[in-house]
């Protein structure tokens, strides 16, 4: 009997455990409701996920530092234009360094730095570097009329690169002064007028066009046909015109005649030694020569820093012409947007 009382049935065993399983079951019962009515618990799990993520910079570190690299460049060149508009404004007496290099297209910022120049009285003296094979016929004409007005508020002395043809000479003839290297390349004197001519291509894969026109030479210089007789001769009295307009640039430049002028217009490029024996250019040597006259005509020493353009803001450009030579923005203007189109240029 009391071996009976002691001996724990299955039934008996488990008991307390089916006994404690309604007691677990009330507590999380009574748990529930508090987990409803905390507000935190109402955040879907998305939101939790996204608030609790790592930051940006940990998760993506070398576009992070990129982005701030970027930043810290743009802050430079913003400083170190500010800081030369400051000089410009603030400085002492000055001389300034007017650059034409490349191809003359995208004239704006060389015209504004020529207009700020023009309006500091503490500029007593203008620098022009120039390293261009020419460019379009209007640009070149711009550039030359706004040097010529300078020059004729200051001294301007001109520094011919290794090329200055073409519309680079007519930059040129604005200063009083024109030195050049011996071998430096320029002349080229005339005027030229590109038009493709596309229809052969366009024929071998069945694309055409044809254009309606209320005149009879609105659409003359189509790279669509070949030029007709009339379109021919009305062109060349076009780039006649332009021509004589470069004749009597380098005429008044040169304070030479006329007919002096126009015999050297044939087109020819000249050495800086075939140059200066032609009257094209006054004297031999590089940009510290053109300086040191310039110093001597102002009376500012040739060892003052030149105040210099500021910066293109565009990098891209600015890095394409540094290290390959390459114009993107000269390039797009020379296109024009429209392969279809005449180009008039002052070009070698």
């Amino acid at each position: 009997m009391n071996n009976e009382n002691f001996t724990l049935t299955p039934d008996t065993a488990s008991q307390p455990e089916q006994t404690a399983r309604p007691a677990a079951g009330n507590g999380i019962a009574q748990a529930a409701p508090c987990a409803a009515a905390c507000p935190l618990a109402q955040i879907p799990a998305p939101v939790w996920k996204a608030l609790l993520r790592r930051p940006f910079r940990k998760r993506h570190p070398f576009i992070f530092w990129l982005l701030v690299l970027v930043l810290i460049l743009v802050g430079v060149a913003a400083l170190s234009r500010d800081g030369n508009e400051q000089a410009l404004l603030n400085g002492g007496e000055r001389l300034a360094l007017v650059t034409v290099r490349g191809s003359i297209m995208d004239v704006a910022p060389t015209l504004n730095w020529i207009r700020q120049i023009e309006r500091n009285p503490r500029v007593k003296g203008v620098l022009l570097r120039v390293d261009s094979p020419g460019g379009g016929a209007a640009a070149s004409q711009e550039v030359y009329a706004a040097l010529a007005r300078l020059a004729r508020k200051r001294p301007l002395a001109v520094s011919m690169g290794s090329m200055a043809a073409s519309g680079g000479l007519m930059v040129s003839m604005a200063g009083q002064r024109i030195f050049a290297n011996p071998s430096t390349v320029t002349g080229s004197i005339g005027v030229r007028m590109d038009i493709p001519q596309l229809q052969g291509l366009l024929g071998k894969i069945g694309v055409g066009q044809e254009t309606l026109v209320t005149a009879p030479y609105k659409n003359a210089g189509s790279s669509l046909r070949p030029l007709s007789p009339d379109d021919r001769a009305y062109f060349e009295g076009v780039l006649r015109d332009m021509h004589e307009q470069f004749v009597d640039i380098v005429a008044l430049g040169r304070k030479m005649p006329r007919e002096r002028a126009a015999q050297l217009a044939n087109g020819k490029i000249f050495t800086g030694r075939e140059a200066q024996k032609l009257g094209l250019v006054d004297a031999l040597g590089g940009q510290d020569a053109a300086l040191r006259w310039l110093a001597d005509e102002t009376g500012v020493p040739a060892s003052r820093k030149l105040l210099t353009r500021p910066k293109e803001s565009n990098w891209l450009n600015a890095g394409l012409k540094s290290w390959l030579g390459l114009d993107i923005s000269a390039l797009a203007t020379h296109a024009g947007g429209d392969w279809r189109t005449p180009v008039f240029l002052y070009q070698f």
